[in-house]
């Protein structure tokens, strides 16, 4: 279990928390809500179904894993929080020559350091930014520590990293930097992964850094976008993502991480963490604290609008003088907002409500068990492959074996039978030669960890019974 960090700064706001009954509904989607188990398990019930002609109707949601609330309730719970945490007056500027005690944003930053045993961190409006500053900045590191005058800057990362499928080859267009893709050959294919998935793919393990950190300084490397020759003394940094989101929340595993750590610090390269769910996964590597999770790393990133459920926001943690020239590349990236507060306020709440001890724990567990059982029924194994197999974390990926068309029938008519609603968002599969038609992700947050987990069972057991129907004809 998480230990909890935040306790000696809860003291002088316990009763506040603990007053605030109805919770402090945060994210215009999300919600932190900590209401009792009944009133928050009627919440989460009430979703407008697409059918029974458009009308409202009580459905059980099981793939929704936070608590929807409108913009109002949104923009009025960020009063209650600044009220809660004590927020006075506007950030401005990032308060960067403000102290903790000054600045409520600082003293943000700096909880958030401590509970990841971390010096300073930065807040960031968004991952894209706090990474590609992580990746800037110990590039700059690099190149001044070798005396490099290579015109090939470059970091290492798994082939589905968000870098390389979600942002538009930022690192490349805007950085100037190449990627090295760790376990692959040069038929590396982002569009075929962003259609079909990538079932069964492993996440970063040790012997595909050893294959490039360890190579002669002689061999060549390739890269990515760009097919650039390089050598391992190209590599200024080597980003893990905990867990691997692409792959369904599959981890490193920890002993292998610390040996990264290792190799990386022998090789002067950079270890850097995208823990965009970085809190899934210390609860998967059943650490007892943040801080163990992220001590490998330089560097890290973490989200808080995922798993933590705010509006948005992310956070970059390091040393001093890492986050000390942080500040700077995010004034340079135009993320040094006049005032970040509604997101700040957003963040920080969801992050001392979300991050104690059992949150995460809970979750996890919570789709363990379910998977286990609909591992255990054949007939719900005849229509769908987990991976992986186990949940690592409280994350994971299904690839189910019919057409999308088959499978959205099956769903509606378990939904208007049952009024579970087993998935609503199924992305198709491409590949002729798949066995899969479609594909989903299944997280368990705020709002389905709540639900029975027989509701799980009968709505999947009649999942499959009704596409086994449609399927057969």
């Amino acid at each position: 279990m998480l230990r909890s960090c935040l306790l000696t700064t809860f003291v002088g706001t316990a009763a506040s928390l603990v007053a605030t009954t109805s919770g402090l509904l945060l994210g215009s989607f999300h919600s932190h809500q900590t209401a009792s188990p009944s009133r928050r398990t009627n919440t989460i019930m009430r979703a407008k179904s697409n059918s029974n002609n458009g009308k409202d109707k009580a459905v059980i949601d099981l793939q929704l894993h936070t608590i929807r609330q409108s913009p109002a309730e949104t923009l009025a719970s960020l009063s209650e929080a600044c009220n809660t945490l004590g927020v006075e007056s506007f950030d401005v500027y990032g308060d960067y020559q403000s102290n903790p005690q000054q600045s409520y944003l600082r003293q943000f930053e700096s909880e958030v350091a401590r509970c990841f045993g971390k010096d300073d961190a930065v807040f960031c409006l968004s991952g894209g930014v706090a990474q590609s500053i992580a990746l800037m900045i110990h590039a700059n590191s690099h190149s001044t520590a070798i005396n490099d005058s290579s015109d090939v800057r470059a970091f290492a990362c798994h082939p589905t990293s968000h870098l390389l499928l979600h942002e538009d080859d930022a690192y490349s267009e805007l950085l100037g930097m190449e990627a090295l893709i760790t376990g692959s050959t040069m038929d590396f294919d982002i569009d075929n992964f962003k259609q079909n998935g990538c079932y069964g793919m492993a996440p970063m393990m040790l012997s595909d850094v050893k294959d490039i950190l360890s190579s002669d300084n002689n061999d060549t490397l390739t890269t990515y976008p760009n097919q650039k020759s390089i050598t391992c003394n190209d590599i200024s940094a080597l980003m893990l993502e905990l867990p691997h989101r692409e792959i369904g929340g599959k981890l490193t595993p920890w002993d292998e991480v610390q040996s990264m750590s290792a190799l990386c610090k022998e090789k002067g390269v950079k270890l850097h963490c995208d823990g965009a769910r970085i809190f899934e996964a210390s609860a998967g590597y059943g650490h007892e604290a943040l801080a163990q999770t992220a001590e490998p790393f330089d560097s890290v990133y973490i989200s808080f609008y995922k798993g933590v459920g705010a509006v948005s926001g992310a956070m970059l943690l390091g040393d001093s003088e890492f986050i000390a020239e942080a500040r700077i590349w995010l004034r340079r990236f135009g993320g040094n907002l006049y005032s970040v507060l509604p997101y700040a306020v957003s963040s920080w709440d969801g992050f001392r409500k979300n991050c104690r001890d059992d949150v995460f724990v809970e979750r996890r567990r919570k789709l363990a068990r379910v998977i286990d059982v609909l591992n255990a029924d054949s007939h719900v194994q005849s229509i769908v492959q987990f991976d992986p197999a186990v949940p690592q974390t409280s994350m994971i990926h299904g690839y189910l074996k019919a057409s999308l068309d088959d499978c959205k029938r099956a769903l509606l008519t378990v939904e208007q039978s049952t009024g579970i609603r087993v998935l609503m968002r199924l992305n198709k599969v491409n590949d002729d030669e798949s066995s899969f038609g479609c594909r989903f992700e299944w997280s368990v947050g705020t709002s389905n960890v709540l639900i029975d987990d027989g509701h799980f069972i009968k709505g999947w057991q009649e999942f499959s019974r009704v596409l086994d129907g449609i399927v057969s004809g």
